[in-house]
Parts: C-alpha cells; sequence; structure tokens
C-alpha cells in the first residue's frame, strides 16, 4: 500500500502532534506545513523537515499531497477547506467546521462535488465511555430515550479570576466564542445518539466585560423525536463531567474524567446498578487514525462536514437563544446532496 502523503494547516500544538502521531503509523506521512506566524514554521522545517508555506491555497496545490489536515483558527476553516476539495485533496476539519452556517454550506457544497473525503475531529465519538453509551443505545438497553445531558468543566480558569487568557475566550472573533468553540462537542454527542435536535433555550455568563464572550454554558434543547436534554459547559478551573441517559427501559449515569471515569447502569425493574468498565480517553489516533482509514478503504465517513453542520447550528442557536432570552428553533439542514 502506497504511503500517503499529507500537510498541516495551523502548525500549533494540535498541528505539532497530529504530525508526530501520523509519522508514526508507517502508511501515512506529513510532508507540508502552513502556518500564519514564521515561529511555528521555523519548527515545521527545523523539527520535522517540512516544506512550509504562508499560503493555505499553495499547500493545497502541491502535487504530491493527498490529503489535507484543516486544524488552524476556527473563522479560517471555509476558505482551507474549499481550498484542499477544489485541489482533490482529502480533508480533515477540526470543530468548529466554521462560523456561520452560510459558511458550513458552503464547505459542504464543495467537498461534495469534488468527492473527497472529508472528517470532522468531533473527539467525543473517539472516545470509549461516550462510544459505549452510543453503543447501548443501538442496543436497545435505554428504550426510547426521555431525556440525555452532558455537563463539563474544562479546567482551565476564569478571565475574570486572572487565569491564563484562553483564546477561544478572549478571541471570540475568531474562535465563535466558547460556545460554538466547546460547548458544540456536548451537543455534538447528544445529537449522535438521540438524533436531530428542534429547538434550543440557551443561557450563558461571563468574567469577560471588554467583549461579548461567554465562560459558562447551559441549554436547554427539544428533540424531534420528543425526547429533551441539556448540555452545560465552561471553561472554569475545575475539571469534571457529567453525562446521563434516561430512558424506559433504563438509565446510565456516567462521571470522572479519565482514570476516574465511573459509569453505572440500572435497567427498569431492577434493583442494583451494573457498574460497566468505562476510560473517558481518547482511542489512541481518534480521529485521524479514522481518517486514514477512509481514505484507504475510499469510503466517506459519517462523521462529515455535513454530519458537523447540525451541531454548529445548534451552537448558534444556543448563543442567539442566550442573548435574546427566547426559544430557538434550529435552522433546517442543507439540500440533500451538492453533487
Amino acid at each position: 500500500m502506497a504511503v500517503l502523503r499529507g500537510g498541516v494547516i495551523g502548525f500549533g500544538g494540535t498541528g505539532q502532534k497530529m504530525t508526530e502521531f501520523i509519522n508514526e503509523r508507517g502508511d501515512a506521512k506529513i510532508v507540508a506545513a502552513c502556518n500564519r506566524g514564521a515561529d511555528k514554521l521555523a519548527i515545521a522545517r527545523e523539527k520535522f523537515g517540512l516544506r512550509t508555506t504562508h499560503d493555505a491555497e499553495e499547500l493545497c496545490n502541491w502535487d504530491d499531497i493527498d490529503f489535507v489536515l484543516v486544524v488552524s483558527t476556527s473563522y479560517a476553516h471555509k476558505d482551507q477547506v474549499i481550498a484542499a476539495a477544489k485541489a482533490g485533496k482529502h480533508v480533515f476539519c477540526e470543530k468548529p467546521i466554521a462560523l456561520t452556517l452560510e459558511d458550513a454550506d458552503a464547505m459542504i457544497a464543495e467537498v461534495e462535488k469534488a468527492g473527497v473525503i472529508n472528517v470532522v475531529n468531533y473527539s467525543i465519538r473517539y472516545i470509549d465511555a461516550y462510544i459505549k453509551i452510543k453503543q447501548m443505545h443501538e442496543e436497545g438497553k435505554f428504550g426510547d430515550i426521555l431525556s440525555i445531558w452532558t455537563y463539563r468543566t474544562r479546567g482551565w480558569g476564569l478571565h475574570g479570576a486572572g487565569a491564563e487568557p484562553h483564546r477561544a475566550i478572549v478571541e471570540p472573533e475568531e474562535s465563535g466564542g466558547w460556545t460554538v468553540h466547546h460547548a458544540c462537542h456536548d451537543l455534538d454527542f447528544i445529537y449522535w445518539v438521540n438524533g436531530p435536535i428542534k429547538s434550543v433555550y440557551g443561557q450563558q455568563r461571563s468574567t469577560v466585560t471588554e467583549k461579548e464572550s461567554e465562560e459558562v454554558v447551559m441549554a436547554l434543547v427539544t428533540f424531534e423525536n420528543g425526547a429533551m436534554g441539556w448540555v452545560g459547559d465552561s471553561v472554569c478551573q475545575m475539571r469534571d463531567h457529567y453525562t446521563g441517559v434516561i430512558g424506559t427501559r433504563g438509565q446510565v449515569v456516567l462521571t470522572g474524567e479519565h482514570d476516574h471515569t465511573h459509569m453505572r447502569y440500572r435497567a427498569e425493574g431492577e434493583k442494583q446498578d451494573t457498574i460497566i468498565p468505562a476510560r473517558d480517553r481518547k482511542r489512541p489516533g481518534g480521529g485521524l487514525d479514522h481518517f486514514i482509514e477512509s481514505i484507504q478503504k475510499g469510503a466517506q465517513s459519517p462523521i462529515s462536514i455535513r454530519d458537523a453542520r447540525h451541531s454548529l447550528a445548534c451552537a448558534l442557536s444556543v448563543q442567539q437563544s442566550a442573548r435574546t432570552g427566547q426559544v430557538v428553533e434550529v435552522p433546517a439542514e442543507p439540500p440533500s446532496s451538492f453533487r
């Protein structure tokens, strides 16, 4: 099997770690990097031996590249994904895919017209504990879901308390704000398990005073199938999570972090919980492995830019709801195909 060759757009910490991981596989290799800052390009050349450029479109058009990893600042994703698609390159995109639905739809149109394999890095879908919850639902352990939720705190720290600024908080114009940047993971998880979301009611608070930027997010959601749910996400100092499902046949609760993850399930009618072995750690390679394997198989992934559009629509709706105080209907999906 020929070795796949790729380029990375955005060579910060994430881009460098992805390069290291892919280069350890043996069946794929990163050969080029693009970054807007010269210091990161120097690292790409001197530490990794990569060809470099400041121009994403130039990288996408190099003939010896099969795929592109778009792990740059969120506002730039649209143009970079479109450049990769127009050049016929398979593309891996970091979440959120874009900051507006108009940009997302333009991205969907281009990757589908080009027929390139595209994968979005929604990391929860590659974490064992959450995969287990998804599998339990598919096996009928919950019956009909009545409620599903997830609440996560990320252990960074509040801006107003003097924490080192998190870029997503202090640069919402580039990140989309914490809801779009990070709570999109939570919205994607409950959508992945229980299907499309119909409407949202959101609230948010922040210690940032100089611009509109949320640090604590909560939202109630109503699903198209009638179930209800809620998500919460915060950049605060504590790091933890709390996830659960209430179904007509059984319930599950997942708590803790990493090696301290604890998951218990109880079926209706039973008198004791069943403890389910679970780890809140991403499988080695996570979305990168899935992306490379999808290219090798020539099969489009279900974790696509089109699929990721729904969680973006939900996150934007949560922001709109929090700012207006109104329940917001989640915008409709785009046409079924742009081909």
